[in-house]
Order: structure tokens, then C-alpha cells, then sequence
């Protein structure tokens, strides 16, 4: 189960459509970061045993009361035992929220708009196999390491 959370519903929606019509994933979404750790908490308690029906959470990072980056650090506190996978969904990509967003070990980051085929490739290589997640974080971590290398050399330059 992925969990799409963004407080733009019809984006939201958008995207859990997109998730949800090839019949491969499911997806349902949240409009807030609190009715998000609300769902976390039901399908936690659905599934038992300390894991979560929910595997992924598509994260949007600009949102009101709780934004996107405050959501990944209580989401890495709490649920991190679980190993759910976050893959940030935004329109913003600045320094400091990029720096933020990767140190809370994402697996991923796109863009918006995020166009179908993007997303499904994600989602595949995120469930393609028991260690992708590790992979894709590794690989978005190395990514951030090389963008703030290149960030501190342009303001040097």
C-alpha cells in the first residue's frame, strides 16, 4: 500500500489515480500530515505484529499546520522500525529543504508535475525487490552528497 499525502486534494487524487489504474499498487490518499499518521496508525493496527500495511508514502513537502520535512522527521521517530519508504513529491527543490529532505533517508524525490511514467518506474524499482529501498536511498543520499559539493562550489565561484 502506498499512502499519497498532499494537502492539494486534487493532486492527491491525481496521483493516487495514477497508482491505482494499472492494478499493480494501491494507493490511497492523505490531505494532511495528520490524517496521514491517523492512517498509519490504522493500517498499522489492520496489519499487527509491529509492521504496516502501508509500505510507501509519497510526500508532498509545502503543506500547511505540518509541512512535508516536519512529517519525515516524525515519521523517521516513530515508524521507522517499520521501514516505510518515503519518496518526496514537490514543486520546491531549494538547499535547504533538498539537505533536509535527503538527511530523513529518502529513497527518492520527484518533481512536480510528476508524470505517469516517472512515478510508475519509481514505485517499481521501490518494489522491484526486498533491498530496493536501501538501494534507492543510498542512491539519492550519493546524489544529495554530489548536489551540496556543487551547491559549495558555486557559491565559491
Amino acid at each position: 500500500m502506498i499512502l499519497v499525502v498532499d494537502d492539494e486534494r486534487e493532486i492527491a487524487n491525481l496521483i493516487v489515480d495514477m497508482i491505482n489504474e494499472g492494478g499493480k499498487y494501491e494507493a490511497i490518499p492523505a490531505y494532511s500530515g495528520k490524517e496521514a499518521f491517523d492512517l498509519l496508525k490504522t493500517h498499522r493496527q489492520l496489519l499487527g505484529l509491529g509492521g504496516n500495511r502501508v509500505k510507501l508514502v509519497l510526500l508532498d513537502i509545502k503543506m500547511p499546520e505540518m509541512d512535508g520535512l516536519q512529517f519525515l522527521e516524525k515519521l523517521r521517530k516513530g515508524y521507522d522500525q517499520e521501514k516505510l519508504g518515503v519518496l518526496m513529491v514537490t514543486a520546491y527543490e531549494d538547499e535547504e529543504k533538498w539537505d533536509r529532505a535527503t538527511s530523513g533517508f529518502i529513497s527518492g524525490y520527484l518533481k512536480k508535475p510528476v508524470g505517469k511514467a516517472d512515478l510508475l518506474a519509481k514505485l517499481d524499482r521501490f518494489f522491484s525487490k526486498p533491498d530496493a529501498r536501501y538501494d534507492m536511498t543510498l542512491d539519492t543520499f550519493e546524489k544529495h552528497i554530489d548536489k551540496m559539493a556543487e551547491l559549495k562550489k558555486g557559491q565559491k565561484e
